[in-house]
């Protein structure tokens, strides 16, 4: 076992006896570092809540693969995520329609999405950067219960707040000066989330460091953000004529509880985006790995 292990959520290396001590969680920030029973004292009672690890996962090279996986790592840890989401999103979306139903004249749509994207900034980060440790530790084969990745968001919700606020102000700067630029920019600072939660990048460095993620998959990066936007299109345009069908936008409530359920379904973007962090992450680990190697084989004919 190596000297020290390092958090997925905050990055911070921990001894083998501090996890031992805390069942294999990180002690700042209650991310899980390994499996529950790894670190687990021989001498302790039998623990039957204990979960098994998953089988990990590894990013596909292709368009179509990330795709599927994504739509894979959606439905099987939807209970979560719908969980962080809904926590946020379902009480919002309430209220803004009931203020607009109540509203005698009617509302422009443009403010309604006004007030939730307003929202989504000061709360968008607790549930994003919850989903961002929760995928991580899947992908590594390490199971993530509700308050773990709670605690992930709220842990990191002043930094990727700070970050997400920055980093569109110089997309905004971008879009309203010359339409490209700012697509160029959203491009590259499309890992910030992935950044902050999972690598600890100041609110200085994130850009930066999702730049250097990005970069020579910005074309790739761009092309799955077209077919996700098609497919979250399509899903929404035919869920809406079914509830619309049925009747369920003549209550404000029913429709808070549609916009939300869409939300959830909408990550799935996100989940393409992580994908291509956790990539290039491991075509880094694997550069080191060689580089270590051959300096090795140096060392050795020298």
């Amino acid at each position: 076992m190596p000297l020290y292990r390092e958090c997925p959520s905050c990055r911070a290396l921990l001894t083998e006896d501090q996890l031992t001590t805390s069942e294999g969680l990180c002690p700042y920030c209650d991310a899980r570092v390994g499996a529950h029973g790894e670190f687990a004292s021989p001498d302790a009672a039998p623990d039957s809540r204990r979960r098994r690890p998953l089988v990990p996962l590894s990013a596909p090279a292709t368009l179509s693969g990330k795709l599927a996986t994504a739509l894979f790592l959606l439905f099987e840890q939807f209970a979560l995520i719908a969980g962080l989401m809904l926590l946020i999103k379902l009480p919002s979306n309430i209220g803004i329609e009931l203020i607009a139903d109540q509203n005698p004249n009617r509302v422009d749509p443009v403010e309604i999405l006004r007030l939730k994207v307003l929202v989504d900034l000061f709360f968008g980060p607790i549930y994003m950067a919850g989903i961002v440790t929760l995928l991580a530790n899947r992908m590594s084969g390490l199971p993530t219960t509700f308050r773990e990745a709670a605690q992930a968001g709220l842990h990191n919700w002043a930094s990727l707040f700070a970050a997400r606020v920055v980093s569109g102000f110089f997309i905004l700067c971008g879009a309203i000066l010359f339409i490209i630029p700012g697509i160029i920019l959203a491009i590259r600072y499309s890992l910030i989330d992935e950044a902050v939660v999972l690598e600890g990048a100041t609110v200085a460095d994130s850009r930066a460091r999702s730049s250097a993620l990005t970069a020579g998959k910005e074309l790739k990066i761009f092309l799955a953000g077209l077919v996700s936007f098609f497919l979250i299109a399509a899903f929404f345009e035919l869920t809406r004529d079914l509830a619309g069908q049925a009747g369920l936008f003549d209550d404000p409530l029913t429709r808070a509880v549609f916009d939300s359920l869409i939300d959830v379904f909408a990550v799935f973007y996100s989940i393409v985006l992580f994908l291509y962090y956790w990539e290039a992450r491991t075509e880094r680990e694997s550069a080191g790995l060689l580089l270590s190697a051959s300096k090795e084989v140096q060392n050795y004919e020298l």
